[in-house]
């Protein structure tokens, strides 16, 4: 009788892949290292600056404009500087502002006006709310309720869920990596009480990555793609794109549960010693005033544009009463964190106030409003030098695909969604969003198909990079600050990755419709 050691597809061939990934894992580690190696910077910058150089001392075909030439080179400047990590992502943002008014491409206003884009700002007023939520110690609040109740105490596996909940929840509010970082300690405390085996320590660490991840993709301050598929098209509004993100966060919550827990590192059904329940205490007044905001804010963001449910029955969005400058979606964010900076914290003894600018310096990330700003930049001088009638060339075979009939179009969505979550376990998400959504836009548009049916899979795709330790700051985190092994999220990753974007394929292909038309 063959062994179960020795079968195909037994436990040789998970043993074999397990270190096919762990090897991956450690070459993509190494490289990572050798991006923050003075020599590698230098180098990096000498040969970008060169190549640049170099193109644009070619002269460009009959067919491209030579503005559009000269914002093909800096694009490609850019996307080397991103892919490769040569400089730190926020100033590779900043090459339009040196780049365009010196080529004459663009004034120096005009790409300044990029990164006042009105989806900038409402990542701003996002990241502003989400700080405040850390400020007065709401996620700590909603972990306790979550984990309150007896039953989700009694199975790891519960645990887990219960945990990855609230990290989604809050990761839609929050950044991913904030979240991550916020809850971190909990889900190593969570590990160290419910098992002695670190391996299995190590899970709770990988499902808080894989929720932070998830959950980012639920609005669009939760994470850049999404803000990046907004700046591009006028018809994604916060509401619209909660009717999209939602439901991939809920459908994709279980199928990250069950790799996690059955598949990568399988887990117990029921605990001998059930943990302790997280103390609960009782509600602060700056707590309240918080979620108050919060509500609100919500509230304006799904009700701003009319909402069609049904033939002849419409129910009517505020934006009608009131002046188009009023009736922004980044109005509502910073104005809702313009309240936290008045609203008081009477009990802290490290300031008055829940917003204060002293302590926003490093509570935080500044750093990706200029690398938002510079993609913005850099898709305004794409469309507006005429590069996009070139680039959408490239998309011919998609075009092709989605056109033939049958299963032709899923099947292209799969392309698409594919190349992006390849591309993003090796490149930064938020880069990879900013370079390829605009091509893919016009490629449609060539193709005379709705642009939203190939760049709503592409942005949720965006969202699905789980394998590497360098796809995402979650995974980074877990495995260099969490104790996971680089071979469990290689390994778990792989399974979630194909899971993810099928259902993010899925649910595109049947939403996108239904929502925009």
């Amino acid at each position: 009788m063959t062994s179960p050691g020795t079968r195909p597809g037994g436990r040789w061939h998970d043993a074999t892949m397990r270190a096919v990934l762990d090897r991956i894992s450690d070459l993509l580690l190494r490289w990572d290292r050798l991006t923050g190696r003075p020599a590698y910077r230098a180098v990096g910058v000498a040969a970008g600056a060169l190549g640049l150089v170099g193109w644009l001392l070619l002269t460009p075909p009959a067919a491209v404009p030579l503005p559009a030439w000269q914002v093909a080179g800096v694009g490609g400047l850019m996307a080397l500087w991103w892919v490769g990590r040569v400089l730190p992502m926020w100033i590779t943002g900043l090459v339009p502002v040196l780049a365009f008014p010196g080529l004459g491409v663009q004034s120096l206003g005009e790409v300044g006006l990029a990164y006042a884009h009105p989806l900038n700002l409402l990542m701003l007023g996002g990241l502003l709310l989400g700080h405040g939520v850390e400020r007065v110690g709401l996620h700590h609040r909603l972990v306790a309720l979550v984990l309150s109740p007896a039953w989700v105490r009694e199975s790891p596996r519960r645990v887990i869920f219960a945990m990855m909940a609230v990290t989604a929840l809050l990761s839609g509010i929050l950044s991913n990596t904030a979240t991550t970082l916020m809850l971190l300690p909990l889900a190593l405390a969570l590990g160290r009480r419910c098992t002695e085996d670190p391996r299995q320590r190590g899970a709770f660490v990988l499902a808080l990555a894989f929720a932070a991840t998830l959950g980012g993709a639920s609005t669009l301050v939760g994470t850049p793609p999404n803000a990046v598929l907004a700046s591009l098209e006028p018809r994604v509004s916060f509401a619209s794109w909660m009717l999209l993100g939602v439901p991939f966060v809920l459908g994709g919550l279980p199928l990250a549960h069950l790799v996690v827990t059955r598949v990568a590192v399988p887990l117990p059904a029921k605990f001998e010693s059930p943990p302790i329940a997280p103390p609960r205490s009782g509600w602060s007044g700056a707590e309240r005033g918080v979620v108050g905001v919060l509500l609100v804010a919500l509230a304006l963001w799904v009700t701003r544009r009319s909402v069609l449910l049904g033939e002849g029955l419409e129910l009517p969005g505020w934006e009608r009463l009131v002046p188009p400058w009023l009736s922004q979606d980044a109005w509502v964010a910073l104005a809702a964190a313009t309240v936290l900076f008045v609203l008081p914290v009477p009990t802290s003894t490290s300031g008055r106030f829940v917003l204060e600018p002293r302590r926003l310096a490093r509570g935080v990330p500044w750093s990706v409003l200029l690398l938002l700003g510079g993609g913005f930049a850099l898709a305004a001088a794409i469309e507006g030098s005429g590069l996009t009638a070139t680039l959408a060339q490239s998309t011919v075979a998609i075009g092709a695909v989605h056109g033939s009939g049958g299963w032709g179009p899923l099947f292209a969505l799969v392309l698409i969604g594919g190349l992006i979550t390849g591309l993003t376990e090796v490149a930064s998400n938020t880069a990879t969003s900013q370079i390829l959504l605009p091509v893919l836009a016009a490629g449609a548009v060539a193709a005379e198909i709705d642009p939203l049916l190939w760049m709503v899979p592409a942005t949720l795709s965006a969202s699905c990079a789980f394998m590497m330790p360098v796809a995402t700051a979650p995974n980074a985190i877990a495995c260099e600050a969490g104790g996971v092994a680089p071979a469990d999220l290689a390994w778990a990753g792989l399974w979630l990755n194909g899971a993810a974007l099928i259902w993010a394929v899925f649910l595109s292909w049947w939403l996108t419709p239904l929502i925009y038309g």
